[in-house]
C-alpha cells in the first residue's frame, strides 16, 4: 500500500473509533478532536492532530513526500490504543452516578435548610 493510502485508512479508522467510543459522528478529525475537548488527554489530542495533518498533506503529492510514515503510524497507534480502551458503559454509569450524587446532596441540603428554618421559628 502507498503511504497516502495507509494514512487515509488510519484516519478513517480513527473517525470510526471516535464515532463508536465518543459519539462524535460528524466532521473532520480536527473538528472531532475539538468537540471531544477534555474527554481526551492532551497527548491523544496531539496524536490525532498529527494524523489529521498528515491526511491533509497526503492529498497533495508534493507535500506527501515530506511525510514521515513512522511518526504518523506511531501517533495513530497511540491514539487508537487509547480510544479502544474507553468503556462506553462505564462512562455512562459514571455520568448517572454523578447526577444521582448531585441530586442527593441537593435534597439533603434542602431538608437541612427546612429543619433549620423550622427550628429558628420555634416550630420544632
Amino acid at each position: 500500500m502507498e503511504h497516502a493510502e495507509i494514512i487515509k485508512f488510519n484516519a478513517d479508522a480513527l473517525r470510526a473509533l471516535m464515532a463508536r467510543r465518543l459519539g462524535l459522528k460528524r466532521g473532520s478529525l480536527s473538528r472531532r478532536v475539538a468537540k471531544a475537548g477534555r474527554r481526551l488527554p492532551s497527548g491523544v489530542r496531539n496524536d490525532i492532530a498529527i494524523v489529521a495533518e498528515a491526511e491533509q498533506m497526503a492529498r497533495n503529492p508534493k507535500l506527501a513526500i515530506r511525510l514521515d510514515p513512522n511518526a504518523t503510524k506511531s501517533a495513530y497507534d497511540r491514539a487508537a490504543t487509547h480510544l479502544k480502551a474507553i468503556d462506553v458503559a462505564d462512562r455512562r454509569k459514571g455520568i448517572a452516578l454523578s447526577m444521582l450524587g448531585s441530586m442527593a446532596f441537593n435534597f439533603l441540603a434542602a431538608v437541612t435548610l427546612f429543619i433549620v428554618v423550622l427550628r429558628w421559628r420555634g416550630l420544632i
